[in-house]
């Protein structure tokens, strides 16, 4: 088995330390999520009862409105940072880039691989991003069927 230096592959390991954070971020999103869908449960019980139905229809369309532009900025910062990472991509030549935190040992990919993976990104990007687009003109629609 040959063992020169062309035949090894390189390897970007893991960062314990992002994977800890990572957990908890996403046990704490996930119980915030649950808080929030109970509290909008009890909320709307009591709000229908107070509403009539053509007002609940218009407070229902409001809050939809909200959402969808909420939803439609986070794909957004989503596309940004796709972007953004495609061209330190192009700019690095290698991916994992250089400095990350990966959550697991990631084979590194230098010269045409990691570009393909860069462009691969972009189309990523432009993806979010008209689908952003997207989302800002439903909650647009929305907001104009409330008044």
């Amino acid at each position: 088995m040959p063992t020169n230096d062309s035949a090894r592959i390189e390897i970007q390991r893991a960062d314990p330390r992002q994977r800890r954070v990572v957990a908890v971020v996403l046990v704490v999103a996930t119980l915030a999520a649950a808080a929030l869908v109970i509290a909008a449960h009890r909320w709307l019980s009591v709000r229908a009862e107070q509403l009539t139905a053509d007002q609940m229809i218009a407070q229902m369309r409001l809050w939809l409105a909200v959402v969808t532009a909420m939803v439609g900025v986070c794909l957004l910062l989503l596309g940004g940072h796709a972007a953004r990472t495609a061209r330190c991509i192009g700019e690095q030549g290698r991916w994992p880039l250089a400095g990350a935190r990966p959550l697991r040992d990631t084979p590194v990919r230098h010269g045409p691989a990691a570009l393909r993976f860069g462009r691969w990104l972009q189309a990523a990007a432009f993806a979010l991003v008209l689908l952003a687009l997207g989302a800002g003109l439903v909650s647009w629609r929305l907001f104009v069927m409330v008044r």
